[in-house]
């Protein structure tokens, strides 16, 4: 006799790439910057519920395509060269990468008392998804100095 599925729990929204895993992990433990881990829950659920109502579709894809975009492929990193200051890009492995976009984001929102509000969050995260925004010409000015400076590679590996 042949089983009933019940596709209501056995849909494909439920079965997320492992990079969304990655991401949502890192985003949930840069907000427990309080020491509490239920307002940080709360705030993802409320963050959820904005980015429901702003894009209309699944917020969880919504967030994954954000952070893919604010995701930088190379970092520039100091090094000494000639008594000056040189800052050289070299590429990054994926965890860093993950690690790297999710502390743009949460860095450009707190302000000087350390709080981050929901529609901020939600308006950062979907003008990075249209390609506007602080997190964009962040990755954007990490890439063209790292465009700049590509021939320093060379000397540092």
């Amino acid at each position: 006799m042949k089983k009933k599925v019940n596709f209501k729990f056995t849909s494909k929204h439920l079965y997320y790439p492992f990079i969304w895993y990655q991401y949502h992990k890192l985003f949930f433990r840069s907000l427990v910057f309080r020491g509490n881990k239920l307002w940080a829950f709360k705030f993802l659920c409320n963050l959820k519920y904005e980015l429901k109502m702003h894009e209309g579709l699944e917020p969880f894809w919504v967030f994954l395509v954000a952070l893919l975009k604010v995701t930088p492929e190379v970092l520039l990193f100091p090094k000494k060269r000639g008594g000056g200051l040189q800052w050289i890009p070299l590429p990054i492995s994926e965890r860093k990468q993950y690690t790297f976009a999710v502390k743009w984001v949460i860095k450009l929102l707190k302000d000087k008392f350390r709080l981050v509000k929901v529609s901020t969050v939600a308006d950062t995260l979907i003008g990075a998804i249209y390609g506007r925004g602080l997190s964009i010409e962040k990755k954007n000015s990490v890439h063209a100095i790292a465009d700049l400076n590509r021939h320093l590679v060379r000397f540092f590996r």
